[in-house]
């Protein structure tokens, strides 16, 4: 591949390019092992361009994480927006969060522990990172809350607002047990499943089918929220008068 002029590599869209390419990079081989000069060499760029777009190797991880997150939220939310009605876009959270999990897993290690992963002597979570992955998991559990809230409400997915969604889990002790249990099993679930990789072969060996387990339990529990008394959700006005503190209006 041939070099572009400077004007090119210095230019803004060569950072995204990089940040793109490092978090490609980080989802399959994890934080402790990219190589900065092997994302610079798959673009055709100069690694001294790193020092000209970022602080230093840190940060291009740090954003590298933040995009790879991001792109996975909005698929998220594009699927619940698509899904036929709520059982699939409750099932469709929690088989996409595994599945990305998965595929990703040194990008998920840098967002579930991001000390632990990219610790160093002397190196701290930037609060811009922290700012950014806040909003990002807000709109990931928003749209997990929209999923069970049209599951419980029998009616067809949409998503509600943030506001709402904090709303109903600080109002009502069904709804937060319900998010809570989708969310938390579906994150412990991703977890497990992504890490019995080595182990396949013993799973195999006794009969036993992770991702099957984890369907069937998903079914069951769709099934127990569906199931939930129609009057388990607050009025339409007491819901309204807490989003709105939400809200802070």
């Amino acid at each position: 591949m041939g070099r572009r002029d400077s004007h090119d590599d210095t230019g803004p869209g060569t950072r995204e390019r990089i940040i793109a390419q490092a978090a490609e990079h980080l989802a399959r081989l994890g934080p402790r092992h990219v190589e900065l000069k092997a994302v610079c060499a798959d673009l055709g760029v100069s690694p001294s361009l790193v020092n000209y777009h970022f602080t230093g190797p840190s940060e291009v991880l740090w954003e590298a994480a933040l995009f790879a997150y991001e792109t996975h939220v909005v698929a998220q939310g594009q699927a619940l927006e698509a899904a036929a009605d709520a059982t699939e876009a409750v099932e469709q959270w929690v088989l996409a969060t595994i599945e990305w999990k998965r595929r990703s897993p040194g990008v998920a290690a840098v967002i579930d522990y991001p000390m632990l992963a990219l610790g160093e002597a002397g190196l701290e979570t930037p609060d811009a990172f922290i700012k950014t992955l806040s909003g990002l998991s807000r709109a990931n559990v928003t749209t997990l809350g929209s999923a069970v809230y049209a599951l419980m409400a029998g009616k067809p997915p949409r998503r509600l607002s943030t506001a709402r969604v904090a709303a109903l889990i600080r109002i009502n002790r069904e709804f937060a047990y319900w998010i809570s249990l989708v969310g938390f099993g579906g994150q412990g679930a991703a977890m497990w499943v992504a890490g019995r990789k080595p182990y396949g072969f013993l799973w195999k060996a006794f009969g036993f089918d992770p991702d099957r387990q984890v369907r069937a339990t998903l079914n069951e529990l769709v099934k127990r929220i569906r199931a939930t008394p129609p009057d388990a959700l607050p009025p339409e006005d007491e819901v309204a008068r807490a989003e709105v503190l939400e809200d802070g209006s």
